[in-house]
């Protein structure tokens, strides 16, 4: 775009008087034809020329002798030239350049005053006075007390030493007594007590296949989706179980029996075997406590302890309690007899149900696992076949989106032809042969581009259908591959011996 014949009105900011009448003229219209007077302005080849809008200048309304400044440097309203604007003479007021001097005046009255700064700097110097010679008299205060402080605590803490001392001696005391008693007390019984432990182990190894079907149970709870299935296995394991509960609670009757028949000597054994072992328990932390010194790493505080008393005895109970334990074990001491085939019975019996329970389960998990293993081929199988048909359709929907690409520049070529001739001058705009061919290119390509795009659709909806099965063929595969890792490495693995020392010599 050229601009000519632009008036700058540079008169107007510069003081020089205005042109005759006091206008000057602003706006412009558009025109045709030529250039009007002088004041024409040419716009890519059209001429614009300026019109009768004038502006007339604001009289000084300051009132006063002082006259306005007269600034050269302003924009008009369009933001085009300098010295343009609604107003030909810019009128301010001199009356600002007497802001600074009212300004310092009304400082004077928010100043302090030389006898108010004397007073600060006094009372800052008295403050700094007290706090020195009290920060003084609490530390000497504190040094004297540091002092008095660590020589009670050196003293209490050796009478503490020495009366850990004498506690560690009578415990030691007692405690040899109660072990020479155990040692008589099981001597006597031991015939007894050998049947009893027997009796005991084979009830505590049948937790071996408990907690080994429980696991199991356990295990199968991690099954996944339609796996969770209430088959063989899962029966199998319930009868075990049930199996399992019948020996046990057997085996827990007769061995009440046989503590029946023990009578004083179990419960005076129990006794003393719960004495000795507190009284071991209680050697140990008194040791520690009479070896723990200021320098010792495993003190630490325990802020309140002091307050909790979990004492539930004093010196005169504490020696009485073991020495009627004592009493009780030496009035108890008796031969006893046994009923050894009614126990080497039960376990024999219980050893074969629970065996043959367990071959049982075993075969349903084999059974099992093979249904588990075909199912999960076969699905590997149609996912295989559904991941090439996937592969397949991708690279047919690239060929189609290249199709409708290969469209655009046919398309691009047709419309800018069709554009370019919309140029012609006059007469020349004519509906020709070539027009109506353009015309009609244009139709067919778009009408090509809206079929490709329906099949796009159509074979794009068919992916998503196959990613969507082989998703469904990926989740059952991950549930079968859970299934098979449960049942043939956890639970199977830990099946293939029976974890009973002692009833496993029974069968």
């Amino acid at each position: 775009m050229k601009l000519s014949n632009v008036s700058t009105y540079q008169h107007d900011f510069n003081g020089t008087p205005p042109a005759a009448g006091g206008f000057r003229q602003r706006s412009y219209s558009d025109s045709k034809g030529g250039a009007v007077g002088g004041g024409g302005v040419t716009v890519d080849g059209r001429t614009r020329r300026m019109s009768g809008a004038y502006s007339k200048p604001m009289p000084w309304a300051g009132g006063g002798g002082t006259q306005p400044p007269m600034p050269n440097n302003y924009l008009d309203s369009h933001g085009l030239n300098p010295g343009l604007g609604n107003a030909g003479h810019s009128n301010f007021p001199s009356t600002v350049n007497n802001a600074p001097l009212q300004a310092a005046r009304m400082a004077n009255y928010t100043r302090f005053s030389p006898s108010d700064w004397s007073a600060s700097n006094i009372h800052h110097y008295n403050s700094a006075d007290a706090s020195r010679n009290q920060s003084e008299r609490v530390r000497n205060e504190a040094v004297r007390l540091i002092r008095e402080r660590e020589d009670k605590t050196v003293m209490t803490q050796r009478d503490a030493d020495r009366r850990l001392g004498e506690r560690l001696h009578d415990e030691t005391f007692w405690r040899s007594e109660i072990q020479s008693e155990l040692e008589r007390n099981i001597n006597e019984t031991h015939q007894l007590e050998a049947m009893r432990k027997n009796l005991e182990r084979a009830l505590a190894e049948t937790e071996g296949p408990m907690r080994v079907n429980s696991e199991c149970i356990y295990h199968r709870e991690g099954r996944k989706g339609i796996d969770v299935v209430n088959d063989n296995v899962e029966n199998s394991l319930m009868r075990e179980v049930d199996n399992i509960k019948s020996c046990q609670d057997r085996m827990k009757r007769t061995l009440e029996e046989v503590n029946t028949q023990l009578g004083t000597n179990r419960n005076a054994r129990h006794q003393l075997e719960r004495d000795l072992a507190n009284k071991d328990h209680s050697i140990n932390i008194d040791h520690t406590c009479h070896n723990l010194q200021n320098t010792s790493r495993s003190i630490n505080l325990h802020g309140g302890i002091e307050k909790v008393d979990p004492n539930v005895s004093i010196p005169e109970t504490w020696a009485d309690y073991s020495n009627r334990n004592i009493q009780a074990s030496q009035s108890a001491r008796s031969a006893s007899q046994r009923l050894r085939g009614e126990v080497d019975n039960l376990i024999t019996q219980c050893a074969n149900e629970m065996w043959s329970h367990w071959s049982n389960t075993n075969m349903s998990f084999q059974q099992r696992i093979t249904e588990t293993n075909d199912t999960h081929n076969k699905l590997q199988s149609h996912l295989s076949k559904t991941m090439q048909e996937i592969y397949d359709q991708e690279k047919h929907i690239e060929h189609l989106k290249k199709a409708i690409r290969d469209k655009g520049a046919p398309l691009k070529v047709a419309q800018t032809r069709l554009e370019a001739r919309g140029h012609r001058p006059d007469v020349e705009l004519c509906r020709d042969p070539p027009h109506h061919r353009l015309v009609e290119e244009v139709g067919q390509i778009q009408e090509s581009i809206d079929l490709l795009n329906r099949k796009l659709n159509e074979a794009e909806m068919a992916h998503q259908d196959l990613l969507q099965n082989k998703a469904k063929l990926e989740h059952d595969l991950k549930i079968k591959s859970n299934s098979l890792f449960i049942d043939r490495e956890k639970c199977l693995s830990m099946r293939k011996s029976f974890p009973v020392v002692s009833l496993a010599t029974k069968l």
